[in-house]
Order: C-alpha cells, then sequence, then structure tokens
C-alpha cells in the first residue's frame, strides 16, 4: 500500500492551523503571555531590590570616628547620621528593627587613635571592634550596611597596609576564567529549565486535544477504518503536533528572550556569541525535544480515554522536565560523559546547558539529537500498534 504519511500530515495541519482559536492559543497566546508574566515579574523584581535614588538612609551611630564622617562626607551619599549613646542602642535596636531606622554602628571609644597606633603584633581580643545591626528584611537596610562595610574593609586595608596584592596590572586582568561570569553562568543554567517548560507546555496545549480529544468524540475510530495503515497514521499525528508544538515553543522562546533582559536586571548585560554551529546544533536539539515531548504525550493520549485524563497523565512529566531543565545547576555545568547524552530530555538540557556556556561538544550534541529522534521513532512504532488495538482505539 502506498506510503500516505504526508497526505494524512497535510489534512492534519490543514485542520490545526485551520481553527484560528487553536492557532491563537496555542501558538501565539502563550507567547504573549509569558512576556507579560516575565515583564511584570521583572518590575516587580526591580521595584523590591533597588533602592530609590532619592532615599536617604538614616543611620545611628555611637562614637562616630572623624575619619567614618570624612569618609561618608566625601562619599556624597545621602546619609542622615544620628549620634547617640550606648545608652539608647536597645531602643535603636527596635527601630532597626521596625524599620524605622536602616542601621545602627558601634564604634569603639577613640576608634582612630586606636587605629593610628595599631600595633600588628596585639593580641586579637584588644583589636578595635566595629559592630553594625541592620535589617535583613529591609534592602535599603542591607544596602547601607554593605556600602558602610566596604568602606570600612577599604580604610582598614589602607592603615594597616604591609604588602599589595594584585595592583601591577588591570583588575579583570587577573581572572584566568574564560568563560561567563558567576552571574552569567547562573543566568545560562535556568535557560534550559525555562526552554524544556515552554515546549512542553506548548506540545501539551495540543496533543491530548489531537488525539485522545479524537478518541473521546469517536473520530479516531472513523479515521482507523479507512484503508490507511496504521504506521502512516501515527507518523502523521506526531509530525504534525510537532510541527505547531515547535512554532509555539518558538514563540514562547522569542517572547522569554525579549523579557529576559527587564527580569534578570540585577545581573547586568548577556551578550551571546553564538557561532553558526552552535545555532544549527541549538536549533536541531529544539526540534529533537519537540519530536520527543509530542511522541510520549502522543502514547499518553492514546491511552486516555479522554483529554482530562491525558493531561493528568501528563501533568506528572512537567516535574521531569523541569528536573532535567535544573539539572546543570546540580552539576554546576553540563556532564561531559557521552552516557549522559543517552537519556532522552536530560540529554537536551545538558546539551542546551553546554552550548549557552561556551563548553559544548558537537559529539554530544549529535548524541543527543540522534538518541531523542530514536526515542520519538520508537513511541511512534507504540503508537501505530496502539493504533491497532481496537481495544485502546474504541476504549471510551
Amino acid at each position: 500500500m502506498k506510503n500516505n504519511t504526508f497526505t494524512i500530515l497535510k489534512k492534519e495541519l490543514a485542520r490545526l492551523f485551520g481553527d484560528p482559536k487553536l492557532v491563537f492559543s496555542g501558538i501565539i497566546l502563550q507567547g504573549l503571555l509569558l512576556y507579560v508574566m516575565y515583564t511584570l515579574l521583572g518590575t516587580f523584581m526591580s521595584n523590591m531590590l533597588n533602592v530609590e535614588e532619592d532615599y536617604q538612609f538614616q543611620v545611628s551611630v555611637v562614637n562616630m570616628p572623624a575619619s567614618v564622617t570624612g569618609m561618608l562626607e566625601a562619599s556624597g551619599l545621602p546619609v542622615e547620621i544620628t549620634h547617640i549613646s550606648q545608652a539608647d542602642m536597645a531602643a535603636v535596636k527596635e527601630l532597626v528593627a521596625s524599620k524605622d531606622v536602616d542601621l545602627l554602628v558601634e564604634f569603639p571609644t577613640n576608634f582612630d587613635e586606636a587605629v593610628l597606633n595599631f600595633d600588628v603584633g596585639i593580641t586579637p581580643e584588644n583589636v578595635p571592634q566595629v559592630q553594625m545591626w541592620s535589617n535583613m528584611g529591609q534592602m535599603e537596610s542591607i544596602q547601607i550596611n554593605s556600602i558602610i562595610q566596604g568602606m570600612l574593609f577599604d580604610f582598614e586595608r589602607s592603615m594597616t597596609k604591609r604588602f599589595d596584592i594584585n595592583m601591577l596590572l588591570d583588575p579583570d586582568e587577573y581572572d584566568l576564567n574564560p568563560g561567563a561570569s558567576l552571574d552569567m553562568t547562573f543566568t545560562m543554567s535556568m535557560i534550559p529549565m525555562l526552554i524544556l517548560m515552554l515546549i512542553y507546555t506548548g506540545c501539551m496545549a495540543i496533543a491530548p486535544e489531537s488525539i485522545a480529544g479524537e478518541k473521546e468524540r469517536g473520530t479516531l475510530g472513523t479515521m482507523l477504518v479507512t484503508p490507511t495503515r496504521r504506521r502512516d497514521m501515527a507518523l502523521a499525528k506526531i509530525l504534525s503536533i510537532s510541527i505547531f508544538g515547535f512554532l509555539g515553543a518558538t514563540t514562547s522562546f522569542i517572547a522569554m528572550a525579549l523579557s529576559m533582559p527587564k527580569m534578570m536586571g540585577g545581573v547586568g548585560d548577556i551578550e551571546f556569541d553564538f557561532s553558526a554551529i552552535d545555532f544549527l546544533m541549538t536549533f536541531a536539539i529544539l526540534v529533537s525535544t519537540v519530536l520527543v515531548f509530542v511522541a510520549l504525550l502522543s502514547v499518553m493520549s492514546a491511552y486516555a480515554k479522554s483529554i482530562k485524563e491525558a493531561n493528568s497523565y501528563a501533568a506528572p512529566f512537567m516535574m521531569v522536565s523541569v528536573f532535567c531543565g535544573m539539572s546543570s545547576m546540580f552539576t554546576g555545568g553540563a556532564l561531559s560523559g557521552a552516557q549522559f547524552y543517552l537519556i532522552p530530555i536530560f540529554n537536551s538540557a545538558q546539551s542546551l546547558s553546554a552550548i549557552l556556556n561556551s563548553d559544548a561538544s558537537n559529539l554530544n550534541s549529535m548524541v543527543t539529537i540522534f538518541t531523542n529522534v530514536a526515542f520519538a521513532l520508537i513511541c511512534a512504532g507504540v503508537l501505530a500498534r496502539m493504533f491497532s488495538s481496537e481495544k485502546i482505539v474504541f476504549d471510551k
């Protein structure tokens, strides 16, 4: 019998793309909602983690030394200093806890004199001690605490200077890390998780309806009584859902990329230095991952009696995809062993993490792609066998 896969595929695509509501909800709406959600999330996080430019810090100080007063005046920080005695400290600590005062600092008596006359042989218990109390639940308190601590550390190093560290070259020249910064590495390790979630949700939006929905409505049985090979039907179903799911995932990924600078506002600028091979490998890995998710969801949908039941089967696998996506965060980067790239879904996360962190192996990427495609073909064979079972097809 002539292979009718392409003919069936065209009919399936015409059915999927011929429904404007389905196209909008499965491709456009998902990306639109993600863009709005991530943008709003970034705005909320920025408001929570940043201090207003005109904010005036409230700092209470015991035994304020002239040296620190000079440093604060020279810094131009909007700080209002309140001088208090040790007897007032208990009350001020309560004000810090209630967020009415941002910071409480206690200097020892005659701090400047003790620092100027510092003896390197002095016992640790006699070293001048500066104590600072802040409220770690208030961003203003955290920020002024960090700023003043940094000033004091710089002051300490300048007063007790015996040798220099890394002063001959530019500070950046002492960083021998050939890859990205720690912040950028952490950000890149999050992206595979987000990508896998987007791909899975995109496929989940259409696969149950396409198979379990037709089974529930009785149209699947009607299609299978025609003189069409079940293998052709299964392959056409998987390919049509894959194309639709990949378009939805692509839209979501573009929305994520556009909103990421806003959402990750505190991380800084992220620059992607991809080669043509990296782009090609990334695209192929995404396509193969879509095939894996669609194949799994198709088998689950064929086994289910209704769309609701199919969704209940598919929900736990969302956690699996999230866990696999987070694997590079747990392992500190992509794993190098080829055996790890023989595990569907997990291999996609590892390959994407390696590419994003400029540590990719073309061999591992190829293993990932071939493994995912082989897994999808096996699932297509299982789906064809399921379509051949009247008990499964007509079980409602």
